[in-house]
């Protein structure tokens, strides 16, 4: 599988594949094709689940509410949105910019199935991708607790790495350190 970065964004870099059939790019885009794509599942009878990958910062957009609204009004257990849940942004911290909490809360009040887990422990995610849908007739989100950087020394937690693109010394060392487990 082979990913080409996009010359066209800048420091961030956007990845296209055969295998996403879209990419939300700006915020708050993803969760409206996804439930696009689910309710056409279900309307076509089509068997499969959608996937939606989303930013705790996406929590902040209209569109991310209007879309869970549609998603429980249409009963989309095929549905099923992961939150990457770093509690940071672009502009910062997330609690800082507009706070969103009591997550699991506000997306239990409109109709889903919430369930939080370690976003960094494979076993918990595996469970979770296997147990789906939680509950019949409902969407799932699944809300992954993440530490932006996990694993690398100089950008772990830090917010400057989420639009700056490493240079290849840092490249290089970010690989050493995966590698090693430092």
């Amino acid at each position: 599988m082979e990913n080409k970065i996009c010359k066209k964004c800048g420091g961030k870099g956007e990845y296209f594949d055969r295998f996403i059939p879209a990419a939300g790019g700006s915020m708050g885009f993803g969760l409206p094709f996804g439930v696009g794509f689910a309710l056409a599942k279900k309307l076509n009878n089509e068997e499969g689940k959608i996937y939606v990958l989303m930013s705790d910062g996406e929590m902040q957009c209209g569109t991310t509410w209007e879309s869970a609204l549609i998603g429980s009004h249409h009963n989309l257990d095929n549905l099923v949105v992961v939150v990457d849940a770093n509690d940071l942004q672009a502009m910062g911290r997330v609690e800082d910019i507009l706070n969103i909490e009591p997550l699991k809360d506000k997306w239990n009040s409109f109709g889903w199935e919430v369930e939080r887990i370690d976003g960094h422990n494979f076993e918990e995610i595996e469970k979770s991708l296997h147990n789906l849908p939680l509950q019949k007739g409902k969407p799932t989100i699944i809300i992954a607790k993440t530490i932006k950087g996990k694993g690398v020394s100089f950008f772990e937690g830090d917010n400057l790495y989420h639009y700056k693109g490493l240079s290849e010394e840092e490249y290089e060392r970010a690989k050493r350190e995966l590698a090693n487990g430092e």
